[in-house]
């Protein structure tokens, strides 16, 4: 769960952005990043909740709630 619910990419946005302008393939770099992080927030923020159910790591209790 730590590595399906993680930082999403921060990281590896970060690194990309900080290319200089001058770097070779800087612009296809940038395009692959945003594209991995876009789908990684997409699938795997919606499939949060049903890999808690199949791990049986949710019970549907939510003491916070009460």
């Amino acid at each position: 769960m730590v590595v399906w619910g993680g930082l999403r990419g921060a990281l590896t946005l970060a690194l990309s952005l900080s290319l200089p302008a001058t770097f070779p393939y800087r612009e296809q770099i940038l395009d692959l990043t945003f594209g991995v992080v876009i789908f990684s927030i997409v699938v795997q923020g919606l499939t949060i909740k049903p890999l808690l159910k199949l791990l049986k790591l949710a019970n549907g209790h939510n003491p916070i709630a009460e």
